[in-house]
């Protein structure tokens, strides 16, 4: 057994067992799908969302709606006697801080004192059931599309997590619902349940699975590539375990350093398997023409020779189409998002390991598996292919014209069809269209008022200063103008139960007529105990006339209330509050003397444009309507998403410059010349128009996965340039112009057609995935791998045939006489 067996043996061994423990430590993995993992930890969006949090509790909700299976009303006594049994038993759950729904929400009413808080449901009798049908009636802006819908069909439970509740608690408690729903008996009931936590929840549970269906799907692709090109075992089994093992290297670090999986991680091993998979192939394949060359049997030490020989010959290339696709990675660190320079710096490090397993691990299986020689006869090369690609040799010496006009006609389409790409991040989207969760939350915004939330929190510079009634006019007329947007199901804030409560104390009259003291501090209802006595309580029809009637509206008119000014109002106002004991916490930051509001957008789905409209309305609205001191915050989850797709758009932009430069500079550097490297960008160009005139025409979004493509593609697709511009300046001394051609045609270029085949099959892997925006990724990027291998083979030969660069140029050599010619 001489040294090179064992060496080889023992690089074998080591990478079986790097690959084994990286494997082992995979279970260590932290996975987070949620897109407040993507901005930056002090991004503006994020510290306002936690400073409302701080303030009024989280706003991601978890809503159940239950609804009849028949479509009819949910008001009926079985129905909510389930939807008091599930708030109960919500209510219990680990991690929940309030749970609401019709069964156990107060309603304002008459009362002896004139101001009654009572539940809104007093029992499923039939008097029971008109009085609450009564209620919901009178009330409509607080309960129709929030509790229940406008149709009376679906009742929610609105769910609310703690804040900071770990992410651990929070899936134990959504499971625990879902085994609620589950596990009861509820005939003729239909379940959904719709929130930010939902699809948070859900994504976490199908990364892991995900990959886990993915990596198998793009691996069986590869080896029908592998098979249909070198029809060996030897050839499709050395391949893969040189990709199996960087792709669990790459698994291995994630764990060891604790890298978060993210969307955007996830795709690294499987990537890998793709790209990884070009630089063995480039090695198989011109491994196997080599040895075809021979006329005899090789022996052991002949094999040898010619695995030296190719890795001489490959090396370069293969270094610098790897330092090139990682290029395309590496331009990630220009992101303003942290997971995509995480994923730019793990898919680089990939790229190195898949190199260096090709170079190293790839040539001591071949070694090992050819130990006993070659039998020349079992290695033909398919000579037919070179007369198939005399068809691109046809192309590029008489298509030279038709070949520019295709590529100014592909780049005007294209200039005209990127400013239709549309932009946008909606986790929503992630799910097929027939996903329950998506026809859950589909269902919920047709019959509520929209599962999209945005929140405004305005702070004053006082204490009561948000009870201003000239502010509550504001804050009115802020309402009244967002909801005049399609895409506004509703607008929350405290004005209904000021109202509310100002009709019932004042039914359709005025309650009194006095003079404000000049001294002492006004007390309007310390004040009435003085005035005779009390007055009758409010009866049903007087307290449908005050609801109804001139008092419900926000006090601005001292006086029509017999006081004298605004601070009057605004004193009665709070003690409006202090009368008032149900809970307004989600709308006051306190019980008596509140400095802090918040709004609450609902949003049925809108584009981001109309998202930047509203945003936009809701800054400019409060602009010269707020004194010194006051401040408008906006967040929640709609909030967050916008400042994602702000930052998505800027770092596609970032990291695609940075990639287009980076590899210009070392095509560049690689062949000692400036025009080398616009060469090598000729495939890339191609790829790009079909990737952007493709999101277009197929309405794909620029989202937190598919802007990855673009650098991705660069990299990738300037190797097709790199490796046919080195064939033919190694062979162009040998032969002439149409000669090396041909020959570089029907080999590179067969090794071209074969990488490109197995990247963009290995890419069609991902059609199986469960998230859309991956799969639309895989479309993409098949198409963009098809343009640039065919620009590889057509537009670039034609330019180097006409133009014949001079860098490309070496001093004449005579072919091998031991070697069959290939032409």
């Amino acid at each position: 057994m001489n040294r090179r067996f064992q060496l080889d043996i023992a690089i074998t061994l080591g990478a079986v067992l790097l690959a084994v423990a990286s494997l082992f430590l995979a279970r260590n993995l932290h996975i987070d799908s949620s897109t407040d993992v993507f901005l930056p930890q002090k991004s503006e969006v994020i510290a306002i969302n936690q400073r409302i949090e701080g303030t009024f509790s989280s706003m991601d909700a978890i809503v159940v709606g239950v609804s009849q299976a028949d479509g009819k009303s949910i008001l009926n006594p079985d129905s909510l006697q389930v939807v008091k049994d599930l708030t109960l038993a919500f209510s219990s759950l680990d991690g929940v801080d309030s749970v609401t729904s019709l069964t156990n929400t107060e309603h304002l009413t008459a009362g002896s004192d004139g101001l009654e808080v009572v539940p809104l449901l007093q029992g499923t009798s039939p008097e029971g059931l008109k009085e609450l049908a009564l209620r919901l009636d009178e009330w409509k802006e607080v309960y129709e599309g929030n509790l229940l819908s406008k149709d009376k069909t679906l009742a929610a439970i609105i769910i609310q997590p703690k804040v900071g509740l770990p992410e651990s608690v929070e899936d134990t408690m959504l499971q625990e619902i879902g085994e609620t729903l589950a596990s009861g008996s509820f005939t003729g009931l239909t379940f959904s349940t719709v929130g930010l936590p939902v699809v948070k929840n859900q994504i976490n549970k199908s990364l892991v699975s995900d990959l886990a269906i993915l990596a198998p799907v793009v691996g069986l692709l590869i080896i029908i590539v592998l098979f249909v090109s070198f029809r060996r075992i030897v050839g499709i089994v050395l391949p893969l375990l040189s990709l199996f093992l960087s792709a669990c290297l790459v698994i291995g670090i994630m764990a060891l350093l604790q890298i978060t999986f993210t969307m955007a991680t996830m795709l690294v091993p499987v990537l890998l398997l793709i790209v990884g998979s070009a630089y063995t192939i480039h090695v198989m394949s011109h491994f196997y023409e080599e040895v075809s060359l021979f006329s005899d049997t090789l022996t052991p030490s002949e094999t040898n020779g010619v695995v030296k020989e190719v890795l001489q010959r490959n090396r370069l290339p293969i270094i610098m189409a790897g330092a090139t696709t990682a290029a395309g990675f590496i331009a990630q660190f220009t992101s303003p998002l942290a997971p995509f320079r995480t994923f730019g710096l793990l898919s680089a490090i990939g790229v190195l390991l898949s190199q260096l397993s090709t170079l190293y691990l790839l040539p001591s299986l071949l070694r090992l598996s050819y130990h006993r020689g070659i039998r020349v006869g079992k290695v033909r090369y398919p000579r037919a292919s070179l007369s198939f690609f005399r068809f691109f040799k046809t192309i590029a010496f008489k298509g030279t014209k038709l070949l520019f006009f295709g590529f100014f006609v592909l780049l005007f389409a294209t200039i005209l069809l990127i400013p239709r790409i549309k932009t946008g991040t909606d986790m929503l989207g992630f799910f097929k269209p027939n996903s329950k969760l998506v026809r859950d939350t589909r269902l919920f915004n047709e019959k509520m008022n929209g599962s999209g939330v945005l929140t405004v929190m305005i702070s004053g510079d006082a204490p009561s200063s948000v009870l201003d009634p000239q502010f509550l006019t504001s804050l009115e007329e802020f309402k009244n103008t967002l909801e005049r947007h399609p895409e506004v199901g509703n607008v929350q804030t405290i004005l209904p139960y000021l109202k509310r409560i100002n009709a019932l104390l004042n039914q359709d009259t005025v309650p009194y007529q006095r003079e404000i003291l000049d001294q002492g501090t006004f007390d309007f209802f310390g004040e009435m105990e003085n005035q005779g006595p009390p007055l009758p309580s409010l009866t049903k029809e007087s307290e449908q006339i005050a609801t109804q009637g001139t008092f419900y509206e926000i006090p601005v008119d001292p006086e029509k209330y017999g006081l004298q000014t605004d601070a009057d109002l605004k004193a009665l106002l709070s003690q409006y509050l202090m009368l008032y004991s149900g809970n307004l916490s989600m709308f006051i930051n306190d019980a008596l003397e509140p400095d802090a509001t918040l709004v609450i957008i609902q949003l049925h789905p809108s584009e981001t444009q109309t998202l930047k409209d509203i945003f936009s309305e809701i800054q400019t609205f409060w602009e010269g309507r707020l004194k010194d001191g006051w401040k408008v915050e906006t967040g929640g989850g709609e909030a967050v998403s916008l400042a994602l797709t702000e930052l998505v758009t800027r770092s596609q932009i970032y990291s695609l410059l940075g990639a287009i430069i980076i590899v210009y500079l070392l095509v560049s550097l690689m062949f000692r010349s400036p025009l080398a490297g616009l060469l090598g960008l000729i495939p890339v160009a191609y790829a790009l128009m079909g990737i952007f005139a493709s999101m277009a025409l197929l309405s794909i979004h620029l989202d937190i996965v598919t802007s990855l493509l673009a650098a991705l593609a660069i990299g990738i697709g300037v190797d097709y340039a790199i490796h046919f511009l080195s064939a033919y300046k190694r062979l162009n001394g040998s032969y002439d112009s149409g000669q090396t051609l041909q020959l570089v045609l029907g080999t590179t270029g067969r090794a071209i057609l074969i990488n490109a085949a197995s990247v963009t099959l290995g890419f069609c892997g991902l059609l199986f995935s469960r998230f859309v925006p991956i799969r639309q990724m895989g479309i993409l990027f098949c198409i963009s791998m098809v343009f640039a291998s065919l620009a590889s083979l057509t537009v670039l030969p034609a330019i180097l045939n006409r133009w014949k660069p001079k860098f490309l140029s070496t001093p004449n050599r005579e072919p091998n006489p031991k070697k069959r010619s290939l032409l």
